[in-house]
């Protein structure tokens, strides 16, 4: 008999990110007739063949236009509460259908909708609850300290996020830096189980060439480029006459404060191109720099060391980067490392090409089709067991 698994995606399922690109991923993975495949979410960008889609039109975009909001308006505006309570409703609906067809046995929530699992596990189902990024316990112990004032610090939203975990029967922690921050909030070591992100390697053949010589390096960040991502810390070390030679590439979307900063910033040359194809842009890069106060584990530094650059991140990043032989690990916040290791590639440039090839191979061990049989072989063990033969 097989196993009716069924996604619940606050995303667009399949949409270049994270969560919806995390969801097709395992999607693709799926097939009859182990399992019947359902994906409740705002939306799909692609449709994979064998899994039938609940989509919720245009209401799905309806948590975008509240992010934007929040982003460009209304700085301290939480849209979360709404967004989780839309999709709340909306999976609910859904559900009672697919309950009067038969049996959900495993469920995989990808966000933190405590009402639904609730309701998910009264019908009998196994829920397994993606976490995406460290637990709202990690920011408020961040910003209380005075370290970062300026992340998440919301008890009510905290308290949604905690009555989740504790009503879920497993979490899917992205990196060891969430799986112990969701241990120090109380979760039971247990209950938790580490499955690292993907990447997606070129192949040997289609390695970049070594790069033409040119004075200075090129530093890249890729992502949201906004305070929690650490940009700010970035820009700071970067307004520095040794940087002059140097240039900064911020890749992505560049949020208001960051904005407003390169308006005033000294140091070596800032390009924003804006939105990149990864494996296109950033092998004309030499080396990777993401300082983020927080993350679950970011799809980004993947993609950089797939390309072959060596990386600086921070400990909370939630990476695979080994200190010292796929770049630098350094503290959130951390000004002093930062420059440190920065200058580092400016005073070794003989190290960045042998040590973005060991980032490479590290990133090669971690395949997306290594990262979805991981997350399928724990819908198999979650699966009820079934009553024995009479």
């Amino acid at each position: 008999m097989s196993i009716h698994v069924v996604q619940f995606a606050n995303t667009f399922v399949a949409r270049p990110g994270n969560i919806g690109m995390r969801t097709h991923r395992v999607l693709q993975r799926l097939g009859a007739p182990a399992f019947r495949s359902t994906c409740v979410c705002r939306g799909a960008t692609v449709h994979q063949p064998g899994t039938r889609y609940l989509e919720m039109g245009w209401l799905g975009h309806l948590p975008r236009l509240l992010n934007a909001v929040r982003i460009y308006v209304a700085p301290r505006y939480n849209h979360r509460f709404a967004d989780i309570a839309l999709f709340e409703h909306f999976a609910g609906r859904r559900l009672d259908g697919l309950l009067r067809e038969g049996p959900v046995d495993v469920a995989h929530v990808w966000d933190t909708c405590p009402a639904l699992i609730r309701r998910l596990r009264r019908a009998g189902a196994r829920v397994l609850l993606d976490v995406p990024i460290a637990p709202l316990t990690y920011s408020q112990r961040m910003a209380r300290s005075g370290q970062a004032p300026f992340l998440l610090d919301d008890p009510r939203l905290a308290a949604i996020e905690l009555e989740a975990f504790a009503e879920a029967d497993r979490l899917i922690a992205p990196s060891r830096f969430v799986a112990d921050e969701l241990a120090r909030a109380g979760v039971p070591q247990d209950k938790i189980s580490q499955v690292d992100f993907g990447a997606d390697v070129p192949a040997p053949a289609a390695a970049p060439a070594a790069r033409p010589q040119r004075s200075g390096l090129d530093f890249c960040m890729v992502g949201a480029i906004g305070r929690r991502k650490g940009a700010l810390e970035l820009l700071q070390v970067w307004d520095d006459d040794a940087f002059r030679a140097d240039r900064l590439h911020l890749c992505g979307r560049v949020y208001p404060e960051v904005s407003a900063r390169l308006a005033r910033l000294g140091g070596g040359a800032v390009h924003t191109p804006g939105f990149i194809k990864p494996a296109d842009y950033l092998p004309g890069c030499d080396v990777f720099v993401f300082p983020s106060w927080v993350e679950g584990s970011s799809k980004a530094i993947f993609e950089a060391m797939a390309c072959g650059l060596p990386v600086i991140v921070t400990s909370s990043s939630g990476s695979v980067v080994r200190d010292g032989v796929d770049g630098f690990v350094i503290e959130p916040g951390d000004l002093g490392a930062l420059r440190e290791k920065m200058l580092w590639f400016k005073q070794h440039p003989e190290r960045i090409r042998a040590m973005g090839e060991q980032a490479r191979a590290r990133a090669g061990e971690f395949t997306w089709d290594r990262y979805a049989d991981a997350v399928i072989a724990m819908y198999t063990a979650a699966r009820p067991a079934l009553p024995a033969a009479a």
